[in-house]
């Protein structure tokens, strides 16, 4: 399924190509269950291109979820919608990992495909015939390691989701027994619908994408792995039988933080002398370090335009 490198006869919106302009498609994981002899999932994806959205609507094309175990040869495929949409995979079936990738393909042969969005520096105003089931659009997607579900960065965590109108922002740290599957496993920040969609045009749009990453990070995931890690070290210091009883041991993001930790030499929270902050730092890749510095980094280029433009 490496996809990722393909080249097509026709533009196809990835983050690896420049064949689309302002335009964005990902997949997340909103939470996950191990039932019985299958394994649940709740999927969404973000698709940011209008003309594409609109194909979506009209069914000229769909949203597709590929799934893809390497080491049983598991392949098969499930339609996403507009909305969270949960999955069931038999245990039977897969092992050790397995690869979820989204994409988007056309429903019908068209001979007049041309969309706004297109990189008119390459395509111009040509129209590409289309076969039923070429693929528009895919994303690198996601590995999921089956044995714990387990992160591999403590970042890939922490989901920001959009509310209301007049929503305050609220964060909520999934416990063992969460019964909201849209919040299971997962620290979920919930942002008012106008701030969510500042931090998502922020986040993908590619000409802002470059150094934002890291500034986002520090200002919403760092607070957020900030108190998670509070959390769980008053587990261990407060309950002395915590592997049985612990609110949080078990979901994604607490064993993603310990198993973070480790990496980083440090088994225990208890006998750890760092601040919360600084461990949250740390298992962010010293985000602090690198949002400062681009941030100087962009200030000495707009202050180095402004001269120029001054000088003209």
């Amino acid at each position: 399924m490496k996809v990722n490198t393909m080249n097509f006869p026709h533009p196809v919106l990835t983050e690896y190509t420049k064949d689309f302009v302002d335009s964005s498609f990902e997949i997340s994981l909103k939470g996950q269950d191990d039932i019985n002899e299958c394994f649940e999932l709740n999927i969404s994806y973000s698709l940011q291109s209008p003309g594409l959205n609109g194909l979506i609507e009209s069914k000229i094309a769909e949203v597709l979820l590929r799934v893809i175990c390497y080491k049983t040869s598991y392949r098969t495929v499930f339609v996403l919608g507009e909305n969270i949409t949960r999955i069931s995979i038999p245990k039977k079936f897969v092992a050790d990992t397995i690869k979820l990738q989204g994409i988007i393909v056309i429903n019908k042969a068209i001979e007049d495909y041309r969309l706004e969005e297109f990189n008119r520096s390459y395509f111009g105003n040509f129209e590409f015939s289309l076969r039923k089931g070429d693929v528009l659009a895919n994303e690198p997607g996601i590995i999921i390691k089956l044995d714990t579900f387990l992160e591999d960065t403590p970042s890939g965590v922490v989901f920001v989701a959009g509310g209301g109108e007049n929503a305050e922002m609220k964060v909520n740290y999934a416990k063992t027994d969460e019964k909201d599957p849209q919040l299971t496993d997962y620290i979920v920040i919930t942002l008012p619908k106008a701030e969510f969609e500042k931090y998502s045009k922020l986040r993908n749009k590619k000409h802002l994408k470059n150094g934002i990453e890291r500034f986002l990070q520090a200002s919403l995931i760092l607070p957020a792995v900030t108190e998670g890690l509070s959390r769980l070290r008053k587990e261990f210091e407060y309950d002395e039988d915590y592997e049985s009883t612990g609110t949080y041991r078990d979901t994604v993001w607490a064993e993603s933080f310990l198993a973070g930790l480790r990496k980083l030499g440090i088994e225990s929270l208890q006998d750890c002398s760092y601040s919360d902050f600084e461990l949250a730092n740390k298992l962010l890749g010293n985000v602090e370090k690198n949002s400062l510095d681009n941030l100087m980094e962009k200030l000495t280029e707009w202050s180095t335009i402004r001269d120029t433009e001054d000088d003209i």
